[in-house]
């Protein structure tokens, strides 16, 4: 392998062909041109069994994945079903939060 100019490094023909590709090269060769910002679920779950997320960073995360979809699939089918589970994920989330609080406010000590 040598170096080439700036920090990548050059790979032989077969080195390339034998080389897994990560999961941003995967999606601009999915879908020909990436996103501005790249997320995949396996990023997201990865984070999540490490237990680096803040609730704010998880957020973000999933609403960038919908939002890329929203992108990607606009004019198809596939699309709607990108929104029906993020309308689902959105009231899910709702829901936890809700009770979440509830029970933060059941528990606390009366003054």
């Amino acid at each position: 392998m040598k170096e080439s100019s700036g920090s990548q490094q050059c790979l032989g023909q077969s080195g390339v062909l034998a080389r897994q590709m990560q999961p941003e090269e995967q999606l601009i060769r999915d879908y020909g041109e990436p996103f501005r910002e790249a997320m995949w679920l396996d990023l997201v779950k990865e984070r999540l069994a490490e237990k680096v997320y803040t609730v704010a960073w998880f957020l973000r995360d999933m609403r960038l994945i919908f939002r890329n979809h929203k992108t990607f699939y606009k004019a198809s089918d596939f699309g709607q079903v990108g929104l029906d589970l993020e309308a689902e994920f959105e009231k899910n989330l709702k829901e936890v939060l809700t009770f979440h609080e509830a029970n933060k406010n059941s528990f606390q000590i009366p003054p």
